[in-house]
């Protein structure tokens, strides 16, 4: 299946809601499964957490049996959120035969459930992110390019809003700001955050003369495809990665733009301001590592170069107007 790839009809992204609460429907009665093992059948057993999230607002308990689902040493756990309805939830449990002892599961290799029947969307997702990952560009393709634009999404519930901020590359003068609301259709899942956040900033990236400054990893990535790798090769735009805390990686020495290394190779730098916190900037694409520090260095007015800090302010004021 392809989701957000150059050449697609559009951005297909999956209900990952849908997908666990049908694996949950599949669990026997008199069986139960893990948190974990709903993830691994989505293909990722990092989704471990979103699977839990979806789980705890269930519109349809019994018939979606959420109670079934337990953590991965036996203890049953909450039903309906984190605090709520433990005593519920071995009660239900009992009823379908699953013997239960000081809040874990009895037998509990045994009556272990893993065949689910389900799409794994996740393992497809980083097919997709390692075949794309072929098409960046380390190098810098910046002809006729002056403008910086910072770009950042902020949510509430299930919408998302987001912004643009553009400034002169040369003077640093604030040119255009702009905003837009859409639907969230994806949960925040790290290395997956481009199917999330894509959707979100479509009609964003539409100036010819930018370079774009995404809030989140470049090449600083598991996969070395973050969302500033993912959203240049879909539109087509030289992007920097700027992530306000390490994905992965590891930093190499102290002062204001340090190295961070993958694998024995530099994936990225640390840049800090004036002693403040560090920021992790990587290539995106159509732009090389030197050039996105320098870029970055130039438009740091404090720690976070001046376009992203206004995309976020712009965000969050976008959200708040709404609310």
């Amino acid at each position: 299946m392809v989701f957000i790839s150059p050449g697609s009809n559009g951005m297909n992204v999956p209900d990952l809601a849908g997908l666990v609460f049908e694996a949950t429907a599949q669990i026997p009665l008199g069986m139960v499964s893990t948190y974990g093992d709903i993830a691994r059948a989505l293909g990722d057993v990092a989704s471990s957490r979103v699977v839990g999230m979806i789980l705890s607002s269930n519109p349809r308990p019994i018939v979606v049996p959420c109670h079934r689902v337990v953590y991965s040493d036996g203890r049953t756990g909450w039903y309906g959120g984190r605090g709520n309805g433990a005593e519920r939830k071995r009660d239900l449990l009992s009823s379908e035969g699953v013997e239960v002892l000081d809040g874990k599961v009895r037998n509990f290799s045994a009556i272990r459930f893993h065949d689910f029947d389900i799409e794994p969307v996740l393992e497809e997702m980083m097919d997709e992110q390692n075949e794309l990952r072929e098409r960046v560009t380390l190098e810098d393709h910046l002809e006729n390019v002056d403008t910086v634009v910072g770009l950042d999404v902020s949510y509430q519930g299930e919408r998302a809003y987001g912004a643009a901020a553009a400034y002169d590359m040369d003077s640093g003068e604030l040119l255009e700001e702009r905003t837009i609301t859409s639907r969230v259709h994806f949960p925040y899942i790290p290395g997956y955050l481009s199917y999330r956040e894509i959707p979100a900033l479509y009609g964003l990236l539409d100036r010819s003369d930018a370079v774009y400054m995404v809030d989140g990893q470049g090449s600083l990535h598991p996969r070395r495809f973050g969302i500033a790798c993912h959203a240049g090769v879909y539109f087509g735009r030289p992007t920097i990665g700027v992530a306000k805390s390490l994905l992965c990686g590891t930093v190499e020495g102290d002062g204001d733009s340090v190295p961070v290394l993958m694998g024995g190779e530099v994936a990225g730098l640390m840049l800090r301001k004036d002693g403040r916190k560090g920021i992790y900037v990587s290539t995106g694409h159509m732009v090389s590592l030197p050039t996105c520090r320098s870029i970055c260095q130039r438009m740091m007015r404090y720690r976070i170069p001046e376009p992203l800090r206004r995309a976020h302010a712009l965000a969050n004021e976008a959200r708040r107007e709404e609310e």
